[in-house]
């Protein structure tokens, strides 16, 4: 399977961002938007309610005394996501960055290529800030006026400054001769459902060795652990840890 490839260089700014798109022989496009304040607050937010719902799952509940009713802490979980999610989507719909989506979207669309093919995006972002944000969450097939029904399936990877260095736009990424290996963990399920990324996962499954590990009734904390620790620490290395 071909790939077309993208290089987005992602820098702030003081209260702005930069966003550079190069590809090909040189070809660039650059846009500077600002950088919403509320975004940060939003993944504060959705950090805290991911740690309060772990807590609470993993909390005892008291002998005695009155019980006081709270919001389900997943529910929270969710509604911190989902506003954090809007945030960010927001911010990438930018007018200016409009001339960016289209490019993307134009690659993804190429009549002259009858079959499956990826368009890669390679992202370096140059503060923490900018590196924790979902940017595997950004649809851009929903902000442009490109119709993304061709060959093409877009998706993100982020590297660091070091690594994009030495990255060609025109080199060819050789194929990997084995199935990739991911490790797929997933935290404690009570109040919370796992399906749909087990479903996900599953589709790679012709494509990879998938391996879940998560906590079960009946398996302390210890050991579940130390399960994690020698998995990881496998030889054989893993290709996706998830």
């Amino acid at each position: 399977m071909k790939s077309k490839i993208f290089h987005l260089k992602v820098i702030k700014i003081k209260s702005g961002c930069n966003f550079e798109l190069s590809w090909e022989n040189g070809k660039t496009i650059a846009a500077i938007v600002d950088y919403p304040q509320d975004l940060d607050q939003g993944y504060q937010d959705w950090k805290q309610a991911y740690i309060n719902c772990y807590k609470n799952l993993r909390g005892k509940v008291p002998k005695s005394g009155r019980l006081t009713v709270k919001k389900d802490p997943a529910a929270l979980l969710r509604e911190a996501e989902a506003r954090f999610l809007s945030i960010f989507d927001r911010w990438l719909r930018d007018g200016e960055l409009y001339e960016i989506r289209e490019e993307i979207a134009k690659a993804a669309t190429d009549s002259s290529i009858n079959r499956r093919y990826w368009v890669d995006i390679i992202l370096t972002c140059n503060c923490h800030e900018l590196t924790r944000l979902p940017w595997e969450a950004w649809e851009i097939s929903t902000t442009t006026r490109t119709n993304l029904s061709g060959f093409g399936t877009i998706r993100i990877a982020r590297v660091s400054n070091t690594i994009y260095a030495g990255i060609s736009h025109n080199k060819i990424i050789p194929s990997i001769r084995r199935r990739a290996r991911v490790l797929a963990i997933l935290g404690d399920e009570k109040g919370l459902d796992f399906e749909e990324d087990r479903k996900a996962l599953a589709h790679l499954s012709k494509l990879a060795d998938i391996k879940f590990i998560g906590w079960q009734p009946g398996k302390d904390s210890s050991s579940l652990k130390q399960e994690i620790v020698k998995e990881i620490a496998n030889p054989r290395g893993w290709d996706i840890l998830f």
